[in-house]
């Protein structure tokens, strides 16, 4: 099952692991934070844009039971991994992986979704050359930028369907700009600081298709103490 120079990584939840490249592009806690934070049914059908090595549909799967996960990858070896771990987790028939630009992607699987989730490479495009590293891929928008992103988002989710997307501090006004553009009103925002002494720097954003103007701005989640520790919310959140 595994590859050469992959490793199994612990999720720490219910057992499930997920494959990982030893030196290449790795899931953050971005993807585990953006997992616990969403609220989703058993009856919901969702889309994950940008599944990479397919942390947050695995952990989807496993903590709400979702009735169908699609997960959409452009990245053929990242897309390859995410299809292993479901595997081995058994997670085969809840989860699909589509190995194809997100771009369009409504054609194929339709506009009547409850849930898109998507945790998008964040940086504006760097400079243009010849060819890109994974890494180069995932953490910049060289296949898909935001906009992308949210146009598909919009395209994919019935009237009422809610967007999930995490995303960095300088992209918030691009994002909320983006969302009202595409029929998806922002309705509740988290922010994210690091630690309690450290300006936020992370926020994820909750949209609902079609929705009435108005927003919950819930207290910040800060991730870690003065000693580097999680705070109560985070260990309750992540079961630790």
């Amino acid at each position: 099952m595994l590859h050469d120079n992959e490793k199994l990584e612990d999720l720490e939840y219910e057992g499930l692991k997920i494959i990982q490249d030893k030196d290449g592009y790795c899931f953050t806690s971005d993807s585990v934070l953006l997992a616990n934070l969403v609220n989703i049914k058993k009856s919901d059908n969702v889309v994950e844009l940008g599944s990479g090595s397919g942390v947050i549909s695995i952990l989807l799967s496993a903590k709400y039971n979702a009735n169908k996960i699609v997960g959409v990858e452009i990245q053929e070896r990242l897309a390859d991994m995410a299809i292993r771990s479901i595997e081995y987790n058994n997670l085969s028939e809840n989860i699909e992986i589509i190995n194809k630009p997100m771009q369009g992607i409504e054609k194929e699987l339709g506009n009547n979704w409850d849930v898109v989730i998507t945790n998008p490479p964040y940086a504006k495009q760097i400079v243009k050359k010849d060819s890109y590293t994974e890494d180069e891929i995932c953490k910049s928008e060289i296949m898909v930028t935001l906009d992308d992103v949210v146009i598909t988002a919009s395209k994919l989710l019935k009237f009422g369907g809610n967007f999930y997307m995490i995303n960095k501090a300088n992209r918030l006004i691009d994002a909320i700009c983006s969302m009202r553009e595409n029929n998806l009103e922002p309705k509740k925002i988290y922010f994210i600081q690091p630690k309690l002494s450290k300006d936020i720097d992370t926020f994820i954003i909750v949209g609902k298709k079609g929705g009435k103007s108005s927003i919950l701005l819930p207290k910040p989640i800060i991730i870690y103490d003065e000693d580097g520790n999680y705070t109560p919310l985070l260990r309750r959140m992540y079961n630790k």
